[in-house]
């Protein structure tokens, strides 16, 4: 995939993490996608349960997001990293959590993310679907 290619398609899974389109997200990925959490060392693979997630993400973490800003951000043919600070609403602590999200493709769609962040936020991004992350 060329880097516009690979940017294009990020931007397209990005835009749709936005607008709360599960379905034009999970389009954006592979048959089966894997979603690593670190340095918990755990992980979330498959549709169903990637489905489970982005639901479980849009409905309880999604709101709780104050703002968020850009650190910095790497792209390059098969691979995205942007590093972000967020702000969580009330009655999270007044401070930023900070965030790596490696995104991967293989062939023309993504095979999924890695999240470089603190277990409480982890916790949060995932709700419900924590107790369904298998250690590797």
């Amino acid at each position: 995939m060329t880097n516009d290619k690979m940017r294009k398609l990020v931007q397209k899974h990005v835009e749709c993490e936005t607008n709360l389109d599960l379905e034009g997200v999970l389009e954006t990925l592979v048959d089966h996608p894997v979603y690593e959490f670190y340095p918990l060392r755990l992980k979330l693979e498959g549709k169903e349960n990637i489905r489970k997630f982005y639901r479980e993400h849009f409905d309880g973490f999604f709101p709780k997001i104050k703002s968020h800003k850009l650190i910095n951000e790497w792209w390059e043919s098969e691979t995205v990293c942007m590093e972000y600070d967020l702000w969580l609403k009330e009655p999270a602590l007044d401070r930023a959590y900070r965030i790596l999200v490696v995104v991967t493709a293989k062939g023309p769609l993504l095979n999924g993310e890695r999240f470089y962040a603190e277990e409480e936020l982890v916790r949060l991004m995932t709700g419900n679907m924590f107790s369904h992350l298998v250690k590797f």
